[in-house]
């Protein structure tokens, strides 16, 4: 059985794939925030939560997103296609603590958001709120030092800022590798 992870899950691709090609998976878990924004500083969340259990961090991060009074159709729609329950969720991969994933994931698939790098998008890459979340991708990778992770790019990617972008991407990764994995 493989054990998926995936952040920016979308409709899930890779949940679809597995399923298409009849491999048998569990979702370890999944992490979207359908386009949902708080507004309270991410630097207070992250002061809030930090003496609170996994548990209670996430319980607290699902009623913020809660009280935005929008509905997360991403979420709606992954939980419709897909065998997975609240606490398998996550609403922020900014609040994502998976230190208590640490290898118990085959397969982490995912990609910041591609608006900041897309050649139909407004191409502020890295200085981006969206595309910085890149960031949260490889701390993600840290903490549950997957098997396997896969980072999904987009035309644009290896273009930004004259490939400058991709240089840090794959300098961060080859970081990682070295660290964890060699």
């Amino acid at each position: 059985m493989i054990r998926i992870a995936t952040v920016f899950s979308g409709i899930g691709a890779i949940e679809y794939a597995l399923k298409k090609l009849k491999k048998e998976h569990h979702i370890v878990f999944a992490c979207d925030n359908g386009e949902r924004i708080l507004e309270k500083n991410s630097i207070d969340i992250v002061n809030e939560i930090k003496n609170m259990s996994s548990v209670d961090a996430q319980d607290y991060i699902k009623e913020l997103y809660l009280a935005t009074g929008k509905p997360n159709f991403v979420k709606e729609s992954y939980f419709a296609n897909y065998d997975i329950d609240e606490k398998q969720w996550y609403d922020d991969i900014r609040f994502l603590n998976a230190n208590k994933y640490r290898n118990t994931i085959d397969l982490f698939v995912g990609g910041s958001p591609c608006q900041s790098f897309s050649v139909n998008g407004k191409r502020f890459g890295l200085k981006d709120i969206r595309g910085t979340l890149f960031y949260e991708f490889a701390r993600i990778i840290d903490e549950s030092q997957p098997k396997v992770f896969i980072y999904e790019n987009v035309k644009g990617m290896l273009t930004h800022d004259n490939g400058k972008t991709w240089e840090i991407v794959k300098s961060i990764f080859n970081k990682l590798y070295r660290d964890n994995f060699s």
